[in-house]
């Protein structure tokens, strides 16, 4: 009974682990993937992950309580991990306000089916750019593939939250602008040449309408550059997401500390 109950508490925390990552982790998180694929899938994963890593010392009186944490400590890691990658996309989206900020789209708003509300046109096709981009490189295969290596570096139960894991999820997120601000720089130092001549052609002549003629400048222009700047934004994407699959082993090494 005692074997056949430890079996039963390790699965449970496996596929609690998985759960918790594609509940977060970019492409899988994504509502148009059905949730009961995710199920079959982790439940899948699971069993292939179960028959190699070693079971848990599960204690003679055990307790909800117990219970409770280990599945906690899982959560936690399957989040953590999630998060870390799906920072890349949170990024690409700050990017696209900042370039709809520039180009005049503020208000030109598209429903997101995976965070459920409205958001930017220009970041959601970002996103979208990146989700593919992220798949073609075989993204979500490194996501399965850090899985099982987690289970080897971070046994069941022995995540450990500590103030290095906490500082480090800090200077990950503070990374979110950085990428933002790199995507949009090409537009942003385009439409500021752009602004300080429109300041010119009004001090020289102040009888001339700059606003009704930049407003539709910018968004002609906007677009234009976009269009030019989708091969190396494609470019930029990828090397975002193989620096951000180290910085996922480099997580999972702190928090096995």
């Amino acid at each position: 009974m005692n074997i056949l109950l430890s079996d039963f508490i390790t699965g449970i925390l496996i596929f609690v682990r998985i759960l918790s990552l594609f509940l977060v982790a970019p492409f899988f998180n994504n509502e148009s993937f059905p949730r009961f694929i995710k199920a079959i899938t982790a439940l899948a994963i699971t069993y292939i992950i179960f028959m190699i890593v070693p079971r848990v010392n599960v204690p003679v009186n055990i307790s909800f309580l117990w219970l409770f944490f280990m599945g906690l400590k899982e959560v936690l890691t399957g989040v953590i991990m999630g998060f870390t990658l799906e920072l890349i996309f949170y990024g690409i989206s700050f990017a696209g306000f900042l370039l709809s900020h520039e180009i005049g789209l503020m208000m030109a708003d598209m429903f997101d089916p995976n965070s459920q509300a409205s958001e930017n046109i220009l970041g959601l096709l970002l996103v979208f750019m990146g989700t593919v981009i992220f798949v073609i490189i075989g993204g979500h295969r490194f996501i399965i593939e850090s899985l099982a290596y987690s289970f080897k570096i971070i046994p069941i139960g022995k995540m450990s939250f500590n103030g290095a894991v906490t500082e480090a999820l800090i200077k990950y997120s503070s990374s979110i602008f950085v990428i933002g601000l790199k995507i949009a720089s090409p537009l942003i130092v385009a439409f500021f040449f752009v602004h300080v001549a429109s300041g010119i052609i009004s001090r020289v002549s102040p009888t001339f309408q700059v606003f009704f003629v930049l407003l539709p400048l910018k968004i002609g222009l906007g677009l234009f550059l976009m269009i030019l700047l989708f091969p190396i934004f494609g470019y930029a994407f990828r090397d975002l997401f193989y620096e951000y699959n180290e910085k996922l082993l480099e997580m999972l090494k702190i928090m096995a500390q």
